[in-house]
Order: structure tokens, then C-alpha cells, then sequence
């Protein structure tokens, strides 16, 4: 395992996760947010608005 992908020393806890733990702490998640009204992100891709020369990169303003 590449030492990027590896969990640190302190989360000794993410050695070896219990798949059951797991489950239970999303779904508590899920229904904490529900109570709270806090949504979930979401991820929208933006197109990449840039242009690159020779002397550097600039961003595009279409």
C-alpha cells in the first residue's frame, strides 16, 4: 500500500473497521442530518475555464 493511501498512527480504529460500526455511523449520520435539516453535499464538476502559453496559465472569462 502506497504510504499516502495508509491510515495514520492515531487512527488506530481504521486498521481493520467493522463493516457493522460502519454502517450504523452512516446511517446515524443520515438521520442526524434529516433532524437538522442539513442536506448533504453535492458535487457539480465546472468546466475547466483556462488558457496555458508559454509564460503561464490564465483563466478564460467567457
Amino acid at each position: 500500500m502506497h504510504p499516502i493511501h495508509a491510515p495514520c498512527p492515531d487512527m488506530a480504529g481504521m486498521v481493520s473497521p467493522d463493516p457493522e460500526k460502519r454502517q450504523r455511523a452512516v446511517f446515524l449520520l443520515g438521520k442526524l442530518r434529516e433532524k437538522h435539516g442539513i442536506r448533504k453535499r453535492t458535487y457539480t464538476p465546472r468546466p475547466m475555464n483556462y488558457r496555458c502559453t508559454p509564460t503561464g496559465c490564465y483563466e478564460v472569462n467567457e
